[in-house]
C-alpha cells in the first residue's frame, strides 16, 4: 500500500476539529434562539401575570370601598335610630380603652 492510499491522520483530525467547530457554532446559534424565543415567553407571561394582578387589586379595592359605604350607611342608620345605644357604647368603649392603657 502506498502512502496515497492510506488516509493522512494529521488532515483527518484537522477535518473532525473543522467539523466539530462547526457544529458548535451551530449548536450556540440555536441556543441564542431559545434563549430569545425563552425570553419572549417570559416577558410576555409576566406581563399578563401583572395585568391580573392589577386588575384584582382593583377589584378588591372597588369591593372594599363598596363594603365601607354600605357600613357606613347601616352605621348611620344605626345611630339615627337608636341614639342613645350609640352614646352608652362609646362611652363604655372610652372607658375599657382607658382601663386597658393604664396598665
Amino acid at each position: 500500500m502506498s502512502l496515497d492510499s492510506k488516509t493522512n491522520p494529521q488532515a483527518t483530525a484537522a477535518t473532525d476539529v473543522e467539523a466539530v467547530s462547526r457544529q458548535l457554532a451551530a449548536l450556540r446559534e440555536d441556543l441564542s434562539r431559545l434563549t430569545e424565543t425563552v425570553s419572549g415567553i417570559a416577558g410576555r407571561r409576566s406581563s399578563r401575570m401583572a395585568a391580573d394582578i392589577a386588575e384584582g387589586f382593583d377589584e378588591a379595592k372597588h369591593y372594599a370601598a363598596s363594603k365601607g359605604r354600605s357600613a357606613e350607611a347601616q352605621l348611620e342608620t344605626s345611630v339615627a335610630a337608636h341614639p342613645l345605644m350609640a352614646i352608652g357604647l362609646a362611652a363604655g368603649a372610652g372607658f375599657l380603652v382607658g382601663a386597658l392603657s393604664r396598665r
